[in-house]
């Protein structure tokens, strides 16, 4: 868009978007044009500010690398750290501050914004790695200020600007994270708080409660994509899901993440973002609800993410695992309204040989399966087996045939639900 804090990409290097040039010499700046159409639309209007991004740390994304960067490499956590990227910025130096600041002023000088929303799961870390905790007031120091010049602004426009920030799914990471979250809450430094890196396991009722008593209006982070192969993308059954959990445990509303129903294969998303929205929406459609895994992959991007995921889980011979599973759906209500055309609990493991005796429980209840194909476990349930809200499944390996390869691991966990 066309600032006068930030250089367009490309610049530095001279490979700026013509295209982009050209609306803007045009008179089509993006930023105006988006605001307009929206408020045209009856809609508010928010700027998401990515306002940690690392994509410049690639070499495919070299021209989203500004000057302030390459002329102050000091500001920068740099090489060699255990988690995080290059480029990611340091917060504890004042000029980063001032710069992104500096963006947000600019957006309520220059355009008829709502909002603004910022992103910090893009992306920690903010100071060096292992000082965010020590190091969190700077950023509610920072949330102040930005508050503060909202506030002012909206007394000339003559309504409120809000603010909404994202950040980790549960309030035990935003700490590792150095967000005090708290403090903001009870501040009264935020409109909204979204919650959710990309996890599907999001702990709502905790900042739910953290909230009561406030206006703060607590929203869901529906990510598109999960940690495992499996869930990249997740699939519309277990985006329906997911987003009935958040329901369930009070969200306030839903946020989506790498939707992108204009690309090949995704078109699905469009008619999802009709029915996410509101729980009845959802009635009578197929669902798949998961446990959470750990996040195998994309560590350097989310250190301490996924961290109350379970799977995968090995096992040893005596050994039990209980893998934590939600349903945010009322299976016995909804059965009377939308009849059941299957409800099952799926387990993929690798390696259980013939000879393995797998013992599996619901809810305390031992379940009784034969059903075994290419490494999936499948048990017919019944709606009273399947509390609405938390669930746990317990798998024990009770007997392990000897001299067989490999070590018995359980993958994915999953109960699905058809309706007729």
């Amino acid at each position: 868009y066309d600032s006068d804090v930030l250089e367009p990409w490309g610049q530095r290097i001279g490979k700026t978007d013509p295209v982009l040039m050209k609306w803007i010499a045009e008179g089509n700046d993006p930023a105006k044009v988006v605001v307009r159409e929206a408020h045209q639309r009856g809609i508010d209007v928010f700027y998401s500010f990515r306002i940690n991004d690392i994509h410049d740390s690639f070499e495919s994304c070299a021209e989203e690398f500004p000057t302030y960067k390459a002329e102050h490499p000091e500001w920068m956590i740099g090489e060699g750290q255990p988690y995080g990227y290059p480029t990611a910025l340091k917060f504890d130096i004042p000029e980063v501050r001032a710069i992104k600041l500096a963006v947000i002023n600019e957006l309520f000088e220059k355009w008829d914004f709502d909002g603004v929303e910022i992103d910090f799961m893009r992306g920690v870390p903010y100071f060096t790695p292992g000082t965010e905790p020590q190091n969190a007031h700077i950023l509610t120091e920072f949330l102040r200020e930005v508050r503060q010049d909202l506030d002012q602004r909206g007394e000339e426009r003559g309504r409120r600007i809000e603010l909404a920030v994202r950040v980790d799914e549960a309030l035990d990471i935003c700490h590792l994270d150095g967000f005090d979250v708290e403090s903001w809450i009870k501040e009264g430094l935020l409109d909204i708080l979204v919650v959710g890196a990309g996890a599907g396991d999001i702990s709502v009722e905790e900042f739910k409660e953290l909230a009561a008593g406030t206006s703060v209006r607590i929203y869901a982070c529906l990510e598109a994509y999960g940690s495992v192969g499996r869930y990249r993308p997740r699939s519309e059954e277990v985006r329906r899901a997911l987003a009935l959990n958040y329901w369930y445990q009070g969200a306030d509303g839903i946020y989506t993440f790498n939707w992108f129903p204009h690309s090949p294969g995704r078109a699905y998303e469009a008619s999802l973002l009709k029915e996410i929205g509101d729980p009845n929406a959802m009635a009578g459609k197929p669902l798949v609800f998961p446990a959470e895994c750990h996040l195998t992959h994309l560590v350097r991007d989310y250190p301490h993410n996924w961290a109350h995921g379970v799977l995968p889980a090995e096992l040893t011979e005596g050994q039990t695992v209980v893998v934590p599973i939600m349903v945010g759906e009322d299976l016995v209500a909804a059965a009377q309204q939308h009849p059941l055309s299957r409800l099952e609990l799926r387990v993929e493991c690798d390696n259980l040989a013939a000879g393995d005796s797998l013992a599996i429980a619901l809810n305390g209840e031992g379940l009784l399966w034969q059903k075994r194909e290419n490494g999936v476990i499948t048990v017919a349930l019944t709606p009273d087996q399947v509390r609405q809200g938390g669930n746990h499944v317990s798998l024990r390996l009770a007997r392990h045939a000897p001299q067989t390869e490999g070590v018995v691991t359980v993958n994915i966990l999953e109960i699905h639900v058809v309706y007729q």
